[in-house]
């Protein structure tokens, strides 16, 4: 009998389980996180995930994400970022169980993980801010660029190499980092929690983690989650039209 993908739910369970041994370890170690963007929205208003959602996403302060990906050790989960896989195609990490895989041209790719982005210190003036924005974003739009090269080609049977290495790709992701690092984290009174967007705020908004009911558990996020929120997405708790509530990410994902 054929093995059968994930369903959503079980999707879930499995980042959750993720997510659980990512609390276990920040609680052990002192590390700071926060549950965010979809995540965050979910655990106010549903209580855990939103129905519909298929990802779960984190940030981590610059300095406890650094520690995070250079310091975590396990033979059960991985953290990929751009320092360690040259196929990583963003400026934060995907922190993955080594036993649900997907499959990308007939092999099997262990990159079913939670997000983990950065919250990253930024300038106060408005002038400098929009500058950090545009410096670091002319590496990002590189970076979509290549990304879609890359699919592309792989989609049409054309990428010439066996792995996804993408020595190009790599540097311009390493150059966008150094943007993000530009402003000391401790130093700054506003934060760029960087993960895919543009807005930058003040710190004091993400303040010391508070725990919230999320499924099973308790986990941090913002001490401010409800302006965090508000900020982000204005009104939150207003559920999209039926036709919007449909997983984003898609794909196809097994377990052993």
């Amino acid at each position: 009998m054929e093995k059968q993908p994930l369903s959503l739910r079980e999707r879930q369970l499995e980042y959750l389980r993720i997510l659980k041994e990512l609390d276990r370890y920040c609680s052990e170690t002192g590390l700071r996180y926060y549950i965010g963007c979809g995540t965050l929205i979910g655990a106010v208003r549903h209580k855990g995930f939103i129905p519909w959602d298929d990802d779960l996403d984190v940030f981590m302060p610059r300095p406890d994400y650094m520690r995070f990906i250079n310091d975590y050790k396990s033979d059960k989960f991985t953290i990929h970022t751009i320092y360690n896989d040259k196929s990583h195609p963003y400026n934060f990490a995907r922190f993955c169980c080594e036993d649900v895989f997907s499959f990308l041209r007939g092999e099997k790719r262990f990159n079913f993980g939670i997000d983990v982005y950065v919250i990253n210190g930024a300038p106060s003036d408005r002038n400098e801010q929009l500058k950090l924005i545009d410096d670091t974003f002319r590496h990002i739009n590189r970076v979509r660029s290549l990304v879609k090269l890359r699919d592309r080609l792989l989609t049409r049977g054309l990428w010439p190499f066996k792995s996804l290495d993408f020595s190009l790709l790599n540097k311009e992701l390493i150059e966008a980092e150094k943007c993000f690092m530009r402003y000391d984290y401790f130093k700054s009174d506003y934060i760029w929690p960087f993960g895919g967007g543009k807005l930058i705020i003040k710190k004091e908004n993400y303040g010391t983690p508070v725990g919230l009911e999320f499924e099973d558990g308790l986990f941090m996020a913002p001490e401010h989650y409800h302006e965090v929120l508000s900020i982000a997405y204005g009104d939150y708790m207003q559920l999209p039209p039926e036709n919007e509530r449909v997983p984003y990410h898609g794909g196809k994902f097994y377990k052993y």
